[in-house]
């Protein structure tokens, strides 16, 4: 097990809630996922179903890495009012984290992919978020009320 802090990513999506481990050096350690209808585009619509999931998808990973994990953050579909946004971390808190921080979604997809200048497409169960990206900067942000569980084939 690496030394230092862990680091948690929480996601209530519309159809499946994941929790995610990474360590300082963002490799990730550890990782669950469940299917839940506790979220509806971007909306907690259970918050008691919410955060037992979390917790107990906490303890199963705390049992599994073999240690406490304290801080969380989490992330929103763009457009998302804040008020809202902040059930998400009253959920996050909740299970027995810290909640660190809020995002929304496209954002923190270019945290991590870096990209210079083009578009991220997040096609979600409920919503599509989508951001625009000059010179490494988020510049625009939109959702639209259409994802995975919306598609039809």
């Amino acid at each position: 097990m690496p030394e230092g802090e862990l680091y948690v990513g929480v996601d209530l999506g519309t159809a499946y809630l994941t929790v995610v481990v990474v360590d300082q050096q963002q490799r990730l350690l550890a990782g669950e996922y469940t299917f839940a209808e506790v979220a509806r585009d971007g909306l907690v619509v259970d918050y008691i179903g919410a955060v037992d999931l979390v917790r107990q998808m906490k303890a199963g990973l705390e049992q599994r890495l073999g240690r406490e994990l304290r801080l969380a953050a989490s992330g929103y579909p763009p457009g998302v009012p804040l008020i809202e946004v902040r059930a998400t971390a009253n959920v996050v808190e909740a299970a027995g984290f810290v909640c660190t921080g809020l995002v929304d979604e496209p954002s923190a997809a270019n945290a991590l992919i870096h990209l210079e200048d083009g578009v991220i497409v997040d096609v979600g169960g409920g919503t599509t978020g989508i951001a625009i990206v000059q010179q490494g900067e988020v510049v625009y942000t939109a959702d639209e009320a259409t994802g995975g569980t919306h598609l039809s084939w």
